[in-house]
């Protein structure tokens, strides 16, 4: 969680006083109502744990790593731990991951109406459409 509070400050520092620290009040979207306040480290903990648990996914061949990538993404946007930016440092987040195991990431082959679908699914756990996106977005090993 510590990495993902850095990106997020990172990338909205200059707009937003508490860029990086974890929301305060609880949100929803629409009908999607997010995790709540008091329940946002521990719930995010135990999905970096789960990950670290996995080596951060290393050794993953590209199926099984669109899989974990799907199910750990909507799992951590359905926390949704900062007031504003959640998917632009998820997508950072997720991003290092990926290359760091090897793939080559492309978030331009995403249609918005898409991942907004593939989000809402996983509120349910339904990650089908959260890996046909990650299907698109993650390509071949760096290198090949």
């Amino acid at each position: 969680m510590a990495y993902l509070k850095r990106i997020h400050h990172a990338l909205f520092q200059d707009l937003y006083d508490w860029a990086g620290q974890i929301r305060s009040v609880d949100i929803s979207k629409r009908d999607t109502h997010f995790c709540n306040v008091n329940r946002i480290e521990p719930e995010a903990d135990k999905i970096f744990r789960t990950m670290a648990r996995a080596n951060w996914f290393e050794g993953y061949e590209r199926e099984r790593l669109i899989v974990a990538v799907a199910e750990h993404y909507g799992d951590l946007n359905m926390i949704h731990p900062f007031r504003e930016g959640n998917g632009r440092a998820q997508r950072i987040l997720f991003e290092h991951l990926i290359v760091n195991v090897g793939f080559e990431v492309n978030w331009w082959a995403v249609e918005e109406n898409e991942w907004i679908g593939g989000n809402i699914d996983a509120v349910l756990c339904d990650y089908r459409a959260l890996e046909r996106i990650f299907a698109h977005c993650i390509g071949q090993p760096i290198g090949s």
